[in-house]
């Protein structure tokens, strides 16, 4: 099958194709010889229909004309056509051709008309500077694109492996079914299986070419974080932002994100998946099954206060598509230089990768799976699975009704990262449940950092704001990296409010990032005989099980959490009060680490009170209960 006489038949074919894909592979800078463009074709497919939620965008599914109402998978098969990709080294960079036909039983029905699936053609294209595949049926209308694919070349059984891709609607669909809200939504998820014909003369090394201008080379790669060399990836955009249902138990309403990043440091970054643990000769370093974890929040700036509404679980990354890289040295559990991955909504949506954060170490992005919810017996195999609600954002829908601002941000936990800042981005939205139930989040513009700067800034001139970003040493904060990482950071946002009577409401918003030890006590001091008139403290409930107990005191107000608990990371705790004190020149607040509750002894390099400077109406004087010990929680 590798022999000359293929070779030159693929050598006439992909001439032809290039010739008629010309928007296509023009954008290609490299080499498109018959030993790196390879045609795929055959095979079989899978798609999954998000059918429980696309009810309330007026859209019903049939398979084999049947209903149905809940997620499901149907087998389709490939029957005609070929795609022609290219691949240097072994390494998929780009779809440069062809086109290929599926067929299913899947029919979408509307109010205004029905669309079926029974036989669709698949078209190479590229959106935003990412490849994907246009879904258009048989009278060549565009109907969605297959989008945030991950695709593998498996030399060794000529397979192109299509896997984990998101199918989102286009307008084309949603004006056919009479649908406006579906357009641009992820309806579906689909795995496409192809055999590929690879040349003779291919080259399958893995090495990659360099297209940073510099010198970057294969050889003696992987660098890992561990030998010094600094891990810094960026979140590029979170592409789309879904309204995935209604759980039926609770009647909240399902929030997910898609998400692409970008390596821009030094090291290779270790991409393993869950219990599938790299060879010692490859990562020396534990757990081999070494990854980054999604996690995302929804906020809400309403009346004057900025609240975290819900959390996510945590979402296990588990493989990179590494485009547009730097430098691709072919494996897909390594994210390599300048390389981008991405995930998408019904990926981030997955059972199989929804495990809860409370097992996630964030300050060094480790994860131990041993009796964890994925492995409950600690065998090294999966037992675990989310099902379709468990580990999810879930927000009760009257959340969403308040003419109010609404942000979903988004963060890459990733184990050494020198920035988290660029890590994570958010979107504001602007929620709206459309005529048959289902949520359109209508996002606005993508935006790198953290959205609570949209309530106090991080440079505010404002003298009634104050913004402090906390970061917390580790214990060896000297030491060369990546053994000089903090043990975790944390931002208190504050804002004084005067309410025209002689007294003023000050509103703290605490949030604490990547400290696993978390905080079991924040205190705002106030002068010795000041009023304080009211108090308030919140959180995300399906967070914060409990309030915090609020105690008056002389010359503070303290806010004491309930005993074993405490705020998390990645997580926004409200403390507010009203009293009859204007700000003080020289005010701050409190920060008490949860303690004892959780083990930690007598000097530990953690303080045991963290001061903050913050608008308040009182300057914080140290307790001297805690001053050189840890008292029990």
């Amino acid at each position: 099958m590798h022999g000359p006489f293929i070779k030159t038949i693929l050598g006439a074919l992909l001439f032809s194709l290039l010739c008629s894909t010309a928007t296509v592979a023009d954008e290609l800078p490299w080499d498109t010889s018959t030993s790196t463009a390879w045609a795929a074709s055959g095979g079989q497919a899978r798609i999954q229909m998000g059918a429980e939620f696309l009810p309330g965008f007026g859209v019903k599914v049939t398979e084999a004309d049947r209903q149905i109402a809940t997620r499901f998978t149907t087998r389709a098969s490939v029957t005609d056509g070929s795609l022609w990709i290219y691949a240097p080294f072994g390494n998929f960079e780009e779809f440069v051709g062809g086109s290929l036909t599926l067929r299913s039983t899947i029919e979408l029905q509307g109010a205004k008309g029905r669309v079926s699936l029974a036989e669709i053609d698949l078209v190479p294209a590229r959106l935003n500077d990412v490849p994907m595949l246009q879904i258009r049926d048989q009278r060549g209308r565009h109907l969605a694109n297959i989008t945030h694919s991950h695709i593998v070349i498996q030399a060794s059984r000529d397979q192109l492996l299509i896997h984990n891709a998101d199918i989102k609607a286009t307008k084309i669909l949603a004006d056919i079914l009479g649908a406006p809200d579906v357009a641009g939504l992820a309806i579906g998820q689909i795995w496409i299986d192809l055999g590929i014909n690879i040349p003779a003369d291919a080259n399958l090394s893995g090495i990659g070419i360099d297209r940073s201008g510099g010198d970057l080379s294969c050889t003696g790669r992987p660098f890992w974080p561990q030998d010094g060399f600094e891990v810094d990836v960026g979140l590029e955009t979170i592409g789309s932002i879904a309204g995935g249902g209604f759980d039926p138990d609770t009647g909240r309403l399902k929030i997910t994100p898609s998400a692409t990043l970008k390596n821009l440091g030094a090291a290779d970054v270790p991409w393993f998946r869950q219990f599938e643990p790299a060879a010692p000769s490859v990562y020396p370093h534990e757990p081999r099954d070494q990854h980054p974890f999604l996690v995302w929040n929804l906020y809400r700036i309403f009346d004057g206060r900025l609240e975290q509404l819900a959390a996510s679980g945590t979402k296990h990354a588990f493989f990179t598509i590494n485009v547009n890289c730097d430098l691709n040295c072919g494996s897909g559990q390594i994210l390599w230089p300048g390389c981008e991955d991405t995930y998408g909504v019904f990926n981030n949506d997955s059972s199989t990768y929804q495990g809860p954060r409370s097992e996630i170490d964030a300050s060094q992005g480790l994860w131990d799976s041993c009796n964890s919810f994925f492995d409950t017996d600690c065998n090294g195999s999966q037992d675990g699975f989310a099902g379709n609600w468990n580990n999810r954002l879930l927000v009760e829908p009257t959340e969403l009704d308040l003419d109010a601002r609404y942000f979903v941000d988004a963060w890459y936990v990733i184990q050494y990262d020198v920035n988290i800042w660029n890590t994570m981005g958010f979107h504001e939205i602007n929620p709206a449940a459309g005529g048959s139930g289902g949520y359109n989040m209508n996002p606005g513009p993508f935006q790198q950092g953290p959205p609570i700067n949209a309530w106090v800034d991080e440079n505010t001139a404002n003298p009634l704001e104050a913004h402090s970003v906390l970061v917390i040493d580790g214990p060896t904060p000297t030491a060369d990296y990546p053994d000089n990482m903090p043990a975790g950071q944390t931002r208190v946002l504050a804002k004084a409010e005067d309410l025209g009577d002689g007294d003023f409401t000050y509103r703290y918003a605490v949030m604490n990032y990547d400290f696993d030890q978390g905080f079991s006590e924040f205190v705002v001091p106030i002068p010795d005989g000041a009023i304080v008139s009211d108090t308030f403290m919140g959180g995300p409930p399906d967070v914060m099980l409990e309030a915090w107990q609020i105690d008056i005191e002389n010359n503070a107000v303290r806010f004491t959490a309930p005993p074993g608990q405490k705020l998390p990371w990645f997580t926004l705790y409200n403390f507010e009060i009203t009293v009859d004190q204007p700000p003080q020149e020289a005010s701050s607040i409190a920060l008490r680490p949860f303690a004892a509750s959780n083990g930690r002894p007598c000097g530990s390099h953690i303080p045991a009170e963290l001061v903050v400077d913050a608008i308040g109406p009182g300057e914080f004087r140290p307790s001297r209960i805690f001053e050189d010990c840890f008292e029990a929680n």
